[in-house]
């Protein structure tokens, strides 16, 4: 496995949690004040979402393009 593809996993997948437990964290904070487990489920599965997309853009940041990539726009 490449270096800079475990690294982006790593970045990604710690991004993504961050954000997902953001996420849940407030469903909790607006749990207190509706009595309903519903913000925290809808939130919760928003936070999923969010947490994925940015786990996968984190990712490709780290990771950046093939090797291949590079060699054919620096050659004249």
């Amino acid at each position: 496995m490449n270096p800079r593809a475990l690294g982006g996993a790593i970045a990604g997948g710690f991004a993504g949690a961050l954000v997902f437990a953001g996420f849940i964290v407030l469903g909790l904070v607006l749990d207190d004040r509706v009595s309903s487990v519903a913000p925290v489920v809808i939130l919760g599965l928003a936070g999923a979402y969010a947490g994925w997309l940015l786990g996968v853009v984190v990712f490709s940041a780290v990771r950046g393009g093939s090797d291949a990539q590079f060699d054919e726009e620096e050659s004249p």
